[in-house]
């Protein structure tokens, strides 16, 4: 698997032309590798594989679950989809579902991904953050509402985030402008962010949160630095 993405230069990439997503997404279905989608209000996954991935055609299909999981996913305009291979994390958006027959077996179809997130673990040595060092993210043109957000640690690439309340999703790709980082006894950084990747993880108390993976867009070496002091306690 590791060898089809790095021939699509995608390693820790937002890939964004069909002849970039094409190669990894063909390279999840020959693997049958296994893909899931968190449901809005709902513990439980979206659990499927991919069947066959058309750039000329402008679709996807993915396997049929359990008929409340359908139903739930067919309800969605948008379902953002993960898969996990090795140590890469891969992160797409499904257009459109559509309840389909693929070969005999219940399917459902969706309008090809406009952009995919690859996402090569710890590319970086990354620092961990003390509760104490928080994220504001303001709103941005595109409309995001403010929230707040635990870092949890931070490398010269990006940040990790944890998101309270898990229910708020950030699709890979979307950019949160003037995103505000509070570092005790120093005054706070403002800087731009893209998503990489979310995913739900479960707390030591049982509680559900979102973790978010993001890049600095406009931070020096010099500002990436000062984070990373400011967590070593420097």
């Amino acid at each position: 698997m590791s060898t089809n993405l790095e021939n699509s230069n995608s390693a820790s990439h937002l890939l964004r032309t069909r002849s970039k997503i094409a190669p990894v997404l063909g390279a999840l279905a020959t693997r049958d590798q296994r893909v899931t989608a968190e449901l809005p209000g709902s513990q439980d996954l979206f659990t499927t594989r991919i069947l066959l991935a058309d750039p000329v055609g402008d679709f996807i299909i993915v396997a049929a679950a359990d008929e409340p999981l359908n139903s739930a996913v067919l309800a969605l305009a948008r379902v953002t989809m993960v898969a996990e291979p090795d140590d890469w994390h891969i992160e797409f958006v499904g257009l459109e579902p559509k309840a389909v027959v693929h070969e005999g077996i219940a399917a459902i179809r969706f309008g090809y991904p406009e952009i995919l997130t690859v996402q090569q673990r710890r590319q970086n040595e990354r620092f961990d953050a003390a509760p104490a060092i928080m994220l504001r993210c303001v709103a941005d043109a595109g409309g995001f509402a403010p929230f707040d957000a635990q870092i949890r640690d931070v490398s010269m690439g990006g940040i990790s985030v944890l998101l309270y309340p898990p229910d708020v999703m950030i699709e890979p790709g979307t950019v949160l402008v003037g995103s505000r980082i509070e570092i005790p006894g120093a005054d706070p950084i403002t800087v731009d962010l893209e998503v990489r990747y979310s995913e739900l993880v479960t707390l030591e108390d049982g509680s559900r949160a979102r973790c978010s993976g993001f890049r600095f867009l406009n931070a020096s070496d010099e500002v990436k630095q000062q984070l990373i002091d400011a967590i070593n306690g420097r």
